[in-house]
């Protein structure tokens, strides 16, 4: 498997191979992510919310921690219902 790493800048791309091991990143957070992508990948969810102002349409929204990243298209049901 072949990730991209998205906790820092460089977005290293990290390799994971069928034992598990981990090769490719250039830094702890690197091996971090990997791991947790095997076994529950989780994402922060930034979105906007209808309001009733005509003045202002919409708001930003952001989750206030990470969600499971099969938890997303629930969430965005939620906020879509939201005004």
């Amino acid at each position: 498997m072949e990730l991209v790493c998205i906790v820092c800048p460089k977005g290293c791309r990290i390799n994971i191979d069928e034992n598990g091991n981990i090769t490719g990143n250039t830094c702890k957070k690197g091996e971090a992510f990997a791991r947790s992508e095997m076994t529950c990948p989780m994402r922060t969810v930034c979105s906007t919310v209808k309001t009733s102002f005509p003045e202002m349409p919409v708001l930003p929204v952001r989750t206030a921690g990470e969600i499971p990243k099969a938890k997303i298209g629930d969430l965005m049901k939620e906020i879509n219902a939201v005004v």
